[in-house]
């Protein structure tokens, strides 16, 4: 089964290519970010007009550069267009900088689905684009991911010191372009199954493998994934009493060195990660029919459970770890149930770069519909990088932390590739792509 993410593909074909994006001079600047600035207008405004200094799409367009530039509050973003004069008035058309006031205002009024699905259509839209110049195929399958975020700082009410819940999102991201597709609050994670289980029969899941954890391992979840033509693998914990006990009783060492005789029924990964060794065992049991018309009987599509045993060696010092995970999939084959598991636990890189790129914990506004907008434009942000690193750093990948330390210092020139990824056009010809030599 074709897993290949576009980052694999990229990294696949710079070992034999060198790619460049030409510097877009001014003028194509301004005419992508116009654009851009053209496709935010067609958002629906509830501000009363007539009373209205700024279109809502100039105002989202200046809150989405700020952030890719660095700035992590609207008073930030207010700063970045202060010291932008130039650019802003020659995109704008105006001389006054909106108040922070006015920016955190029209965050809090903006309808997230409407933020996060203009977003996406631009990052869509971008990575059809790169695959299109380099000539890599679409993958035959892709995988997605279901998980929630906590907001951390969020617990609060303005002007007063009365303590609420965090605010709880739910994301689903694919893993080929790297972009959260939906981003939704919840109240409180007893509300994150029905969210996801709304989303979910919604979407085209043809093609698609959808992996979560044990929460959301529920059988109408399931039921609604195995009815679009979908794929899961899904945790499996106590939640899940009667499966949960018999993936134990199953997974004893006596059976796991049974299953390593099995072809095809034993897989293994080894990688140096966080500064220790990684070695991961998986092991395959494919359902029989009993099996599933007792036990899974109301699983749909169910094929196989799957046992993960990661043993881990730190390298300073010697401390070992293990952990062992049970899984309940539709998949046939152990190599692509094993990517996907992979896939999922590498979905926590989107919660690590929402903390530590854009220190999300720290996010200071206390409206939660203001606070899922700026999230929901941290993860477009989230995902442009991961494009620019894909490309620009060739076999010396850019981290995102680093890139949007770039866009501080370089605005102009950070913003010139960016907006080549993010205007197909204007990336056809701005991509120049040559063979490496041989050595």
């Amino acid at each position: 089964m074709g897993f290949e993410t576009l980052r694999m593909q990229i990294a696949d074909f710079q070992g034999s290519h060198t790619v460049r994006i030409k510097e877009v001079d001014g003028e194509g600047r301004v005419r992508v970010l116009r654009k851009i600035l053209k496709l935010l207008g067609g958002m629906p405004d509830t501000r009363v007009q007539g009373r209205i200094t700024y279109p809502l799409g100039d105002l989202v367009l200046m809150l989405f550069l700020a952030t890719l530039a660095g700035s992590d509050s609207c008073l930030g973003a207010a700063d970045f267009w202060m010291h932008n004069a130039r650019l802003y008035k020659r995109l704008f058309g105006r001389e006054a900088v909106p108040s922070h006031d006015t920016l955190r205002r029209v965050l809090a009024i903006i309808r997230p689905e409407d933020l996060n699905g203009l977003l996406v259509g631009v990052l869509t839209k971008s990575d059809a684009a790169i695959r299109k110049a380099l000539k890599l195929p679409a993958p035959e399958k892709k995988v997605v991911s279901v998980d929630g975020k906590q907001l951390r700082g969020t617990g609060r009410k303005a002007d007063t010191a009365e303590e609420i819940k965090d605010l709880q999102v739910l994301n689903v991201y694919e893993q080929d372009s790297e972009t959260c597709l939906y981003s939704e609050a919840i109240e409180s994670k007893t509300n994150e199954i029905p969210h996801a289980q709304e989303i979910l029969s919604r979407m085209n899941l043809a093609d698609t493998v959808v992996t979560f954890d044990a929460m959301h391992l529920q059988t109408r979840t399931v039921g609604i994934i195995a009815d679009g033509k979908g794929d899961y693998v899904g945790g499996l914990k106590g939640n899940q009493g009667k499966a949960s006990e018999f993936a134990r009783d199953l997974f004893t060492p006596e059976n796991l060195e049974k299953l390593k005789a099995v072809d095809g029924c034993h897989h293994q990964t080894s990688e140096i990660s966080h500064n220790q060794l990684e070695q991961r065992s998986f092991f395959f049991y494919p359902l029989t029919r009993s099996e599933k018309k007792g036990v899974f009987a109301d699983w749909k599509k169910a094929h196989a459970l799957v046992c993960v045993s990661k043993h881990m060696v730190h390298n300073v010092t010697g401390k070992t770890t293990d952990e062992v995970r049970y899984y309940l999939t539709s998949l046939k084959d152990i190599a692509d149930a094993a990517h996907c598991i992979r896939a999922h636990r590498n979905e926590n890189g989107l919660h690590w770069g929402l903390d530590t790129v854009f220190r999300e914990d720290d996010m200071t506004l206390s409206d939660r519909n203001a606070a899922l907008n700026q999230s929901i434009l941290n993860k477009a942000c989230l995902a442009l990088y991961a494009k620019m690193s894909n490309l620009i750093g060739g076999t010396q990948r850019i981290s995102k932390k680093r890139l949007r330390k770039i866009f501080g210092w370089d605005f102009s020139g950070a913003m010139s590739q960016a907006l080549a990824l993010m205007d197909p056009p204007t990336f056809a010809r701005s991509v120049e792509i040559l063979p490496r030599k041989a050595r």
